[in-house]
């Protein structure tokens, strides 16, 4: 079959135009069911959806930012005559409103779905839904399903199709772990991969590690993994440590880890095998919020009133290994004020760690959409979708322009970039320019996600 995958972004989403990390759905898609003759189309980087192209299906993966521009190319492709499938995070939240713009819906982890879609689409009897997920689902009057009822196993050998992406992406990705046991309350990972850890097969991950020529994102929730995942990732970068030559990678990453012995040596093997940068969900420095979202489950404390203190122990720890922090907040529960704005960039400066602070947004999916939708406190028309007593969408506004100006200023990048490159161990000259660049292309993302958020307020740039 004539395949086109397209993954859907928005003019609006950060990452347009910007993202450096190659996305890995499209080539895993393409790798579970290879024989079929694929394009890729990238709209995060290209505008040209090429409608006129001949082909036999269309697979839309859509971004959080994208569902209605995904809609309007299925729905151009159906008006042709051609079918179409969608999928991703955001359609696996809301499939019943997805099915109204397409001829499948693929709710879940798409690999062991994706053999079938097709194999389904060529017999000409494609199905409504395919879900991958434990839960029950509810397809609807006269509507068919396929279920897989368990998440897939990730021993099975899949090598995803990298080489179809028209452009050169500065870094690969790679996965190792699926699956994330703490369910903070704005998130949706838990629900979309389940609470428990499932781990590739070292060799697997090592090999295409291997194969890549310079930077990479090892795509797991935490690369520094939990406790009862330690022994796989100190197998696993003992064996990347040990590849003929050095690969830098960059990740996401708890502070749990840096709370336990064993997890400590994780980190250290992790700056060993070439970890560079780790992007930290520290989510909030209220402890009651923090308690609240369930976030707190991630920072290796033990009760709220020592919340503070040990994020900065443990935040010390990893830059003391020579690894950059981003820190990653969202603002905007019940118990947090304008202030909390800047108390958080505060926090930020003090530690050097690089800021990434938002305003809280609910997304269909997740436990806190469902919380406010049942107590009648979603309000769309809002920038923080759940409303607040005090925070106005002006102040958030403000804020966000003030945090940018402050926290990237030239000042304040030469003056993190200064702090890291004194505990840079080897290669400093190179990690210290990977460091001012990192900050900067961090600081472009984030002045579109504040335009962003000024057009979704009704106020232009």
């Amino acid at each position: 079959m004539r395949i086109k995958l397209i993954l859907a972004s928005s003019p609006l989403d950060p990452l347009r135009a910007s993202d450096p990390f190659m996305p890995l759905s499209l080539p895993i898609l393409a790798g579970s069911a290879p024989g079929h003759e694929y394009t890729f189309v990238d709209l995060l980087w290209e505008d040209d959806v090429r409608y006129d192209e001949a082909v036999d299906l269309v697979g839309i993966s859509v971004r959080s930012t994208a569902e209605t521009r995904a809609y309007e190319i299925a729905d151009e492709f159906r008006r042709r005559g051609v079918k179409v499938v969608l999928g991703g995070a955001q359609i696996s939240a809301v499939p019943h409103r997805a099915i109204l713009h397409a001829d499948a819906v693929a709710v879940g982890e798409a690999e062991g779905l994706w053999p079938m879609i097709v194999a389904d689409a060529a017999a000409g009897k494609l199905r409504h839904f395919y879900v991958c997920s434990p839960r029950p689902f509810e397809p609807g009057p006269g509507r068919t399903l396929y279920q897989q009822t368990g998440h897939p196993d990730l021993s099975s050998r899949i090598t995803p199709a990298r080489h179809l992406y028209r452009r050169r992406y500065p870094f690969d990705t790679v996965y190792a772990m699926r699956g994330c046991p703490i369910d903070c309350d704005f998130c949706a990972v838990s629900r979309l991969f389940g609470p428990a850890y499932r781990m590739r097969p070292v060799e697997h991950v090592v090999e295409e590690i291997s194969r890549f020529r310079g930077y990479y994102y090892l795509l797991d929730d935490t690369v520094f993994g939990r406790a009862s995942t330690y022994d796989y990732y100190l197998d696993l970068y003992a064996r990347i440590a040990a590849l003929p030559r050095r690969r830098y990678f960059t990740g996401q990453a708890n502070l749990d880890a840096a709370a336990d012995p064993k997890g400590r040596e994780v980190i250290r093997a992790a700056a060993r095998a070439g970890l560079l940068y780790a992007a930290v969900g520290i989510e909030s420095i209220n402890p009651v919020t923090l308690v609240a979202s369930g976030a707190i489950r991630k920072l290796g404390v033990r009760s709220p009133d020592e919340a503070l203190a040990k994020m900065r122990e443990h935040v010390r720890f990893i830059q003391d290994q020579g690894i950059v922090i981003s820190g990653w907040f969202v603002v905007g529960y019940e118990t947090d004020t304008v202030e909390t704005f800047r108390q958080t960039y505060e926090f930020c400066r003090e530690m050097s760690i690089l800021p990434a602070i938002f305003h809280i947004r609910a997304v269909p999916g997740t436990r806190l959409w469902e919380r406010l939708e049942s107590e009648g406190r979603l309000d769309t028309s809002r920038l923080m979708n759940m409303g607040h007593a005090s925070i106005r969408d002006q102040d958030i506004l403000a804020a966000l322009a003030w945090i940018l100006k402050r926290g990237y200023s030239w000042p304040e990048v030469l003056r993190r970039t200064l702090f890291y490159a004194k505990r840079f161990r080897g290669d400093r000259v190179h990690k210290s320019i990977f460091t001012l660049v990192l900050q900067r292309k961090l600081r472009g993302g984030l002045d579109v996600a504040r335009v962003g958020a000024r057009k979704t307020a009704g106020l232009g740039r």
